[in-house]
């Protein structure tokens, strides 16, 4: 690749900083999102009178978990469950709109707090955005 200037250059590396985050940053988030779901979602409470969807509709369906580039540097990952007008998501965060009553009710079960947390503890995500701009051909080193 032949780069003629600074703002080519400058073009060339948002569009791989994007595909990194979009995709490897991505990826990693929503998994660390899953291990976060069940930890604080799943294992606590085994409902009794419903069984889970999970990753076949539920919180931990990929399809359930919107990923969007907000501007060129910033990554959103989002639980989104619907229950026809309810997000599913919410209630189970804030622990407030449910229309029964059963142990959690009005217990908030903060998993994207904890899915935060982790990828700042741990650095995973960036990480991720390393691996990624490798895999498109970059040399990164870490500082």
């Amino acid at each position: 690749m032949d780069i003629q200037n600074p703002k080519q250059l400058e073009a060339i590396l948002k569009k791989k900083v994007a595909s990194a985050l979009l995709i490897d940053v991505a990826n990693t988030t929503k998994n660390t999102m899953k291990e976060k779901m069940d930890d604080e979602v799943y294992i606590p409470y085994t409902p009794k009178m419903y069984e889970r969807e999970k990753s076949h509709g539920g919180l931990t369906d990929d399809r359930n978990i919107l990923v969007n580039l907000i501007n060129e540097t910033t990554l959103s990952v989002e639980s989104h469950r619907m229950d026809e007008e309810r997000n599913v998501s919410e209630i189970v965060e804030s622990g407030k709109g449910y229309q029964y009553d059963f142990p959690f009710n009005g217990v908030p079960r903060p998993f994207t707090e904890a899915t935060r947390e982790e990828l700042l503890n741990t650095g995973i995500h960036t990480a991720s955005l390393y691996r990624g701009l490798k895999r498109q051909g970059l040399t990164v080193e870490v500082k």
